[in-house]
């Protein structure tokens, strides 16, 4: 992943390099946006054409418009020379693209004072190695993350975090983590939910590269002809034979599914509501399925389109179809502490003619757009599982939401000629679960960027707060509580719950100050790409780059709620009241956000995209103290990505 700037900029009169190139686009991928007096970081330039596509071997000029801030080298080193800003830019065919760098004093030799509310971000191993603070005349509270910046997925950087020099006395330290078994045995259903569906994703990405092309062929041909005949439209009543992934298996294409028969149960302009005729009974009554079907056709189907775009529709007919069927039951082994509710197949969009022309054997393809839904069982008939209407009913809803993105994402980039993949994993997931969230806001009659506190979204009742934010809050607690292990935009949002719920609260602060204020189009943007991950995060949100991103949302994760006098807007959430949603949503009422206590000698990690938090809390007046992040054996960290966020609290 690259995290990548991009601007399109007026011609200019004097083009670097043959026009038959067609640059439209450049874009300057930077490390890091911050740096120190003396010290050196290489920009990249790349080119691109009207379709998104890389030219290679394009000429570059680089050229610095404020060169007693900052200069270029040819070759794209940019070397800070007095403190203040720096435009950079790089010009290819007329075409120019920008980035902004600061340049700070060096904080080693220039000790930081700071006041309430300011903040100082520290980038790179030479300005985090030594980082003074000034003396301070009375009691002083200071909030310091270290945090990865590095632009590769997974990078783990090593490093120690020690504070030298006398202090004044220091306040008690936190609070130890208290432990919720309650909470735990949630977080272990959701678990056992995310690794189902991590089988599902994984072979989705495969089998995307793979059947591309004959898609694409097909879906042009079919709308040449304006496909004047279309699908068998299905009527209430009807039996229809549908063929149901297994969810375990390690080919849902061919010997991974099983073929069963179905009956009508509702259909709505939007959707077929089917059940398998091997159901338990008793099971759901035709009022349940009435009133499944007026959910979808009036909340989650127009909801999750707004936002995300229209779904594809392979067959034709019009409608999305939801299969209740004990086939999803049998995926949930007996004794577990949660359950699979349901789950959407990409395999399913794609023809068996298309399959053919590509020499890809993959019988289960049901050639259109549908779910598949667990179904109830009160006996317990299933594994051993028993599963009340009303559960599987309440599970339906977020269920859908969550996996109608996942269909429309999968179907929109599968036809789009100039997308070459699926989207990453953790995007991909932070969408959905972006989705829930939407949807639930829907549902109360919330804008998109209301602040929601947790009184908001658990009441009147608890049935919305169960379906569409629940899982999300639980999922980021898990985050909040060991941020070294995780990060939002970790593969590991496959299957794990930290990961997805930081991703969610990460793409919601990206939308909060980075969509200029219209949500819609922003995840319409995302969802559309081309690009994948973070490239693709970045290109549409109006300029930002990584470090903004991260730096905003690492701080804003602790400082919102907190009364900071003059303390920067973007650093306070607009859409959840983090801090009173986090402490509510618990027990204990206590907020989750793993804190260490300064002074200490921390050995720890930060994943790429994640960092931890300290903080030093000082009674009375202090002296100079110098704060380091430092590799574990005392030299310079040795990753670029390194950072240092410093927020004086008060």
């Amino acid at each position: 992943m690259l995290a990548t700037l991009l601007t399109i900029a007026a011609c200019k009169d004097s083009p670097t390099e043959p026009p038959d190139q067609n640059v439209a686009v450049v874009a300057i991928t930077t490390p890091q946006t911050i740096m120190v007096v003396g010290a050196s970081v290489t920009l990249t330039a790349t080119a691109f054409d009207a379709d998104g596509q890389k030219i290679n071997n394009a000429a570059v000029t680089w050229r610095s418009l404020a060169p007693a801030v900052a200069t270029v080298s040819p070759s794209g080193v940019v070397t800070g020379v007095s403190t203040g800003q720096a435009t950079i830019e790089a010009e290819a065919s007329g075409r120019v693209g920008s980035v902004t760098l600061t340049v700070d004093p060096d904080p080693c030799t220039n000790p930081i004072a700071l006041s309430a509310g300011q903040v100082r971000m520290l980038s790179g191993p030479d300005a985090v190695a030594c980082i003074k603070l000034a003396a301070t005349s009375g009691s002083s509270d200071f909030l310091f993350i270290t945090a990865n910046a590095e632009l590769v997925q997974d990078n783990t950087g090593f490093y120690t975090v020690l504070l030298s020099g006398s202090a004044a006395d220091i306040a008690a330290a936190a609070r130890a983590m208290v432990f919720d078994p309650q909470a735990y045995l949630q977080q272990q259903a959701i678990q056992q939910v995310d690794d189902a569906e991590a089988n599902v994703r994984s072979q989705e990405v495969s089998l995307f590269r793979r059947v591309r092309p004959a898609v694409r062929d097909a879906a042009r041909r079919e709308s040449e002809a304006a496909m004047a005949i279309s699908a068998a439209i299905a009527n209430e009543g009807d039996t229809v034979t549908i063929r149901v992934p297994d969810l375990n298996a390690s080919n849902l294409c061919t010997t991974g599914y099983k073929e069963i028969r179905a009956v009508v149960k509702k259909t709505t302009t939007h959707s077929t509501i089917v059940q398998d005729v091997a159901a338990p009974v008793p099971g759901f009554t035709s009022t349940d399925f009435t009133e499944i079907g007026n959910e979808f056709e009036s909340l989650i189907y127009p909801t999750d389109t707004i936002y995300f775009g229209k779904e594809t529709d392979r067959n034709a007919d019009g409608r999305v179809t939801i299969l209740y069927t004990p086939e999803v039951n049998r995926a949930t082994p007996s004794g577990s502490t949660g359950f699979v509710a349901g789950f959407f197949w990409g395999g399913d969009l794609v023809k068996k003619t298309e399959y053919d022309e590509l020499g890809i054997s993959c019988p289960q393809t049901n050639e259109q757009e549908i779910f598949y839904m667990l179904v109830p069982d009160p006996s317990g008939t299933i594994n051993s599982n028993p599963r009340s209407v009303a559960t599987v009913k309440q599970n339906t809803r977020g269920t859908i939401a969550h996996e109608f993105q996942h269909m429309i994402n999968q179907g929109r980039r599968l036809l789009n000629p100039v997308v070459d993949s699926a989207e990453t994993t953790w995007l991909n997931e932070a969408l959905s679960h972006f989705a829930e969230e939407i949807v639930g806001r829907a549902k109360r009659g919330y804008s998109d960027f209301q602040k929601l506190t947790f009184a908001d979204v658990n009441a009147p009742s608890t049935q919305d707060y169960d379906a569409f934010f629940r899982q999300n809050i639980l999922r980021y607690r898990t985050w909040m509580q060991r941020p070294d292990t995780s990060s939002p935009t970790s593969n590991a949002s496959r299957n794990q719950l930290a990961p997805r719920g930081a991703a969610w609260m990460f793409l919601r602060y990206a939308a909060d100050f980075h969509s200029g204020g219209n949500l819609k189009a922003y995840l319409r943007n995302i969802v559309n790409g081309p690009d994948i991950g973070l490239r693709n995060l970045l290109q549409h949100s109006n300029g930002a780059q990584f470090d903004d991103l991260l730096s905003g949302w690492l701080i804003s994760q602790f400082t919102d709620g907190l009364p900071i006098p003059n303390l920067p807007a973007r650093y306070t959430m607009k859409s959840w009241a983090v801090r009173d949603v986090m402490t509510s949503s618990h027990s204990s009422n206590t907020f989750p956000l793993l804190v260490t206590p300064l002074p200490n000698t921390v050995e720890t990690k930060s994943i790429s995209g994640s960092g931890n938090y300290f903080r030093l809390i000082r009674v009375g007046s202090s002296p100079e103290t110098t704060f380091r992040m430092m590799a574990p054996g005392g030299s310079m960290v040795g990753f670029q990505g390194a950072r240092v966020y410093v927020v004086r609290i008060n």
